[in-house]
């Protein structure tokens, strides 16, 4: 009988590979198992997970999370999860949310790493960043340009699958791009192979680097400390040497790529290659993740420090209302700003980087579409919602012949006054009778106090009760009125005819509410005998709670009026979730506010007039203003490649304003907090205050 011996499976303290691929195969075939029975089979859970595990998070944390969506699912009934998407997301209300990440300077934190012998650095989230909420969304853009459907899903799956095929063979997972894509041609065919070079192509144009990082960088290679990257990816050293350059990053000894090592960080092997590269063991290593980049890279004795990952930090404060390629391209964006540790902003800045931003944006390219689809030859941005949207547009059609119209409800009510009467009184008086003014104040701001002698009810506050007695009075002296407001309609008119010569069709752009402003310059024209049609295009229309609700509706039924974020016809639950009495309009016009003064006239040789202390806020307006350049100027530099990216639809747009109407307005409180509003057409002294 042969006796039975004790195999050691150990050379030198390590299993041998066949060992690994054993291991490796059990592993994989019980994670497919499972994912298969908790996972696989419900879409909803599945989202919800893998959206979870994206942001870094522990196997721990994934487990509790797992169990917490079936309790949410199957124990309390919530089919759609709603109430842990809720409970997940925050918004960040009394402080900048770029506070929450600001670091140390650059300078302190270069002082402190030119005390070791050599520094290290990761790659992504680290020098570099994507500009979107998940790296694997940057295959939406690899898939568009390759003209494949369902690409991203296909390459991530292929990935994963090329992953434990590797596994199994060689006892380890680093693989390279051309792996992936060996893999992809085998199970989706040889279509999908094209688009290697279109998703390398995506790397290097949309790559960018984090600001923060780069001056580190700067610094020590100034002081002639040696530098080496090392980093856990399938990406060749041949391209992300090129990435690396493109962004500013050179000068470093070496690059040390898992896939060319046949180790990784994430196992600590490719921190050996590291130090025996060096000779050194005074080395530190700056990276995001806090598994491979610090509790691996410590127990091999490099000194880590790690660098804050801005999708980490920030995504749990974006909207999920997006579309999945504008809304991981909107957060990315947002939370690299926000996030990098580099500047603390104020709030006023964030409020127009984060939320007047991507409105502005979308609105100019949806506008840019109306006036192709309309074959208007001008277009018309006016004041003083559209001085931001009228600087955006030509920077992106520069050759676009545009004007900064200037015009107010103000000026529109009086120039109108003979040919409509009932909007001059509901603007003036009905919509002032519970605001505590009186007959004096009303007609100075109808520019019509010589009228107040006359008046009968003088000094009396306007009110429910009385406000009928004050139209009457306007009514009885129209034949004066007309007469006062004479050398403005004739200022107005040569005004008029100097802007839309030789137009034979305009474009009215205004952040909204019921398209009066186009219709007054509309009526204006045909009154002056100026042959330019108007066609008005708003932000957003009346909503469900305005008084009334319905008046635009046949502007935009005939195509006279377009809405770009909601009306009763599209994105309706935009339409019935914006509420224009909690103050939701006034909100939304913040985000194109001016820092200029409102117009109230013309005078007789057609130069503007405007009021002595309307410009409301102008250093709010500055800020907002600055943000959302900001946002705009960064969005095409990260897509200047790829021109889709600027259809942003009208549900993308509103969708950060729609997550802070869901949070019950208190990010706008905090925000708008010391701001005031003048509360009807016409106000200069008398204004409303948002309470916090």
């Amino acid at each position: 009988m042969t006796d039975v011996k004790t195999v050691n499976y150990s050379i030198n303290g390590k299993r041998p590979a066949v060992c690994k691929r054993w291991e490796g195969r059990f592993i994989v075939s019980v994670k497919k198992k499972l994912y298969g029975v908790l996972i696989g089979k419900r879409p909803v859970i599945r989202q919800a997970y893998v959206k979870y595990k994206g942001n870094g998070k522990s196997a721990v944390k994934k487990g509790f999370f797992l169990l917490k969506l079936y309790f949410y699912y199957c124990i309390l009934g919530d089919k759609r999860l709603s109430r842990i998407s809720e409970k997940r997301k925050k918004l960040c209300c009394k402080s900048s949310e770029s506070e929450l990440s600001l670091c140390e300077t650059p300078e302190n934190f270069a002082e402190k790493l030119c005390s070791f012998d050599a520094v290290s650095f990761d790659i992504f989230d680290t020098l570099i960043y994507r500009p979107f909420s998940q790296p694997a969304d940057l295959f939406y853009i690899a898939g568009a340009e390759a003209e494949l459907l369902d690409f991203s899903e296909i390459r991530q799956y292929s990935e994963k699958n090329a992953r434990e095929k590797k596994l199994e063979k060689d006892g380890n997972t680093e693989i390279n791009l051309d792996d992936i894509y060996d893999y992809m041609e085998q199970y989706a065919g040889s279509i999908y192979s094209r688009a290697k070079d279109r998703e390398l192509e995506a790397e290097y144009n949309l790559c960018f680097a984090n600001p923060y990082m780069k001056k580190v960088w700067e610094i020590l290679t100034e002081k002639n400390i040696p530098i080496v990257i090392t980093s856990d990816m399938y990406l060749k050293s041949d391209f992300l040497e090129k990435l690396l350059q493109k962004n500013g990053f050179s000068g470093y000894k070496k690059l040390f790529v898992s896939n060319e090592y046949g180790c990784s960080k994430n196992n600590g092997e490719l921190y050996e290659a590291v130090k025996s590269f060096l000779k050194s063991r005074n080395i530190a290593h700056i990276g995001d993740n806090i598994y491979s980049d610090y509790e691996k890279c410590k127990e091999r004795g490099i000194t880590p420090f790690i660098c804050k990952n801005p999708n980490t930090e920030g995504n749990p404060y974006r909207p999920d209302c997006f579309s999945a390629i504008i809304g991981s391209a909107y957060s990315g964006i947002v939370n690299a700003k926000y996030h990098s540790g580099l500047n603390l902003y104020p709030m006023l800045y964030e409020y127009g980087y984060g939320y007047s931003g991507i409105f502005v944006l979308g609105y100019c390219n949806f506008i840019r579409k109306i006036q192709l689809e309309t074959g208007a030859d001008k277009v018309l941005f006016l004041a003083r919602d559209g001085e931001l949207l009228h600087k955006v547009y030509k920077k992106l059609y520069p050759n676009a012949d545009t004007e900064y119209f200037l015009w107010s409800r103000l000026a529109a009510a009086k120039l109108s006054f003979n040919e409509n009467t009932l909007d001059f009184i509901r603007r003036f008086i009905y919509h002032k009778n519970r605001d505590n003014f009186s007959a004096r104040e009303i007609l100075e701001q109808m520019d019509l106090g010589e009228l107040h002698n006359k008046c009968p009810l003088k000094d009396t506050v306007i009110n429910n009760k009385n406000y009928k007695l004050l139209a009457k009075f306007i009514i009885d002296n129209k034949e004066q009125i007309n007469k006062h407001y004479e050398p403005l309609n004739i200022g107005a008119r040569k005004y008029f005819e100097d802007k839309l010569t030789n137009c034979r069709k305009a474009l009215a752009v205004d952040v909204g509410w019921a398209g009066s402003g186009a219709v007054s310059i509309s009526q204006l024209c045909r009154k002056w005998k100026i042959c330019t049609e108007i066609i008005g295009v708003n932000g957003g229309i009346n909503d469900s709670f305005s008084e009334h609700p319905n008046s635009s509706e046949s502007l935009l039924q005939s195509g006279k009026l377009y809405s770009y974020c909601f009306s009763q016809g599209h994105n309706r639950d935009i339409y019935l979730s914006h509420d224009s009495s909690s103050g939701h309009n006034i909100f939304f016009e913040m985000l194109l506010g001016s820092e200029t003064p409102s117009l109230s006239g013309f005078d007789i040789d057609g130069k503007p007039i405007f009021t002595e202390n309307e410009a409301d806020n102008p250093k709010t307006a500055a800020l907002i203003h600055k943000g959302a350049e900001d946002f705009c100027d960064d969005w095409l530099s990260r897509f200047k490649n790829y021109p889709y990216m600027l259809n942003i639809s009208g549900n993308d747009a509103y969708a950060p304003f729609m997550y802070a109407i869901k949070d019950g307005g208190s990010y706008f409180s905090y925000a708008l907090g010391n701001c005031s509003f003048n509360i009807g057409v016409g106000t200069k002294e008398k204004k409303i205050k948002v309470q916090i």
